[in-house]
């Protein structure tokens, strides 16, 4: 991943009247300057143990991973369609009057997406009004779904690809359907036999499991601080809202459902600040 490392050191500020030893916290950022659809590392090094260290991004605030005494970690990201320029990151944490925060900047950088161009039927891209509404019940659920900030954190490096035989196309590709432009495409299409085994990428609580329009057969899982994991137009699905299940627990097969056109999956990921191509999930490095 392009970027570079930066060293923060933080040291506590004391709320007036308020005496308290001082104590320091090392922050490093794993890509000061990603681009559009990139995700990317925070982490802290404290000198003692810490309660409710958070990373605030994109105006929420979203909890960081203890991974060992003193150490934490986040995962965040760039949308994909996020407007390049700077953004503000800060990590901080407050108990008994101690104030821990430091802000730091992110330099979005653009990048040039393919533009696929598509014919389709017209079946497939004009719909009456009752689906229509059937649509847009179904982009609030999801949107519902990945706006809930869950503990415990459960996922952790390194993730595990949905797949065997993992060759991703399609991220973020610019579509023109029929001379159309659409939303951008917010995930990977991987082309499978109908039946190939789907898995988790990581320990988490199945938040959506229904048909719906656009992806059929649709699983999304919660892996906690903010990070969702999706799995669309699947053959079938083996899981229900509320299980816990563990990284590489099989909780499908891939199919065509859904708007398809063959049999594939579409895998998506969502990180606190947006949707990321989740192909670079798998290069980040295990703790």
């Amino acid at each position: 991943m392009a970027g570079c490392r930066v060293f923060l050191c933080i040291m506590f500020c004391l709320v007036a009247g308020f005496a308290a030893p001082a104590a320091s916290m090392t922050v490093s950022v794993s890509d000061v300057a990603p681009a559009q659809g990139v995700p990317f590392i925070v982490s802290a090094s404290t000198s003692g143990p810490v309660d409710n260290l958070a990373v605030v991004w994109k105006g929420v605030s979203w909890p960081m991973r203890n991974t060992a005494p003193g150490q934490y970690e986040a995962l965040v990201g760039i949308d994909l369609a996020a407007s390049p320029g700077s953004e503000s990151l800060v990590v901080e944490q407050m108990t008994e009057g101690v104030c821990l925060r430091r802000n730091e900047t992110i330099r979005v950088v653009e990048k040039v997406f393919p533009v696929q161009r598509l014919s389709l039927p017209k079946t497939m891209v004009e719909f009456d009004k009752a689906t229509l509404s059937r649509i847009e019940k179904e982009r609030l659920a999801l949107t519902e779904r990945f706006s809930r900030v869950t503990l415990p954190v459960l996922w952790l490096f390194p993730f595990l690809p949905p797949v065997d035989g993992y060759r991703p196309e399609n991220f973020g590709v610019r579509r023109e359907i029929n001379g159309e432009k659409k939303s951008p495409h917010t995930g990977v299409d991987i082309r499978l036999p109908a039946g190939t085994p789907v898995r988790s990428i990581a320990d988490g609580v199945v938040a959506l499991a229904e048909e719906q329009f656009f992806g059929g057969r649709t699983v999304t899982i919660d892996h906690g601080g903010g990070v969702f994991s999706v799995y669309m137009h699947l053959q079938s699905y083996c899981v229900k809202e509320g299980l816990r299940v563990s990284r590489g627990e099989t909780i499908g097969a891939v199919g065509a459902t859904g708007r398809a056109t063959g049999p594939h999956l579409h895998f998506g990921v969502r990180v606190p600040g947006g949707r990321v191509d989740p192909s670079l999930l798998f290069a980040l490095p295990g703790k």
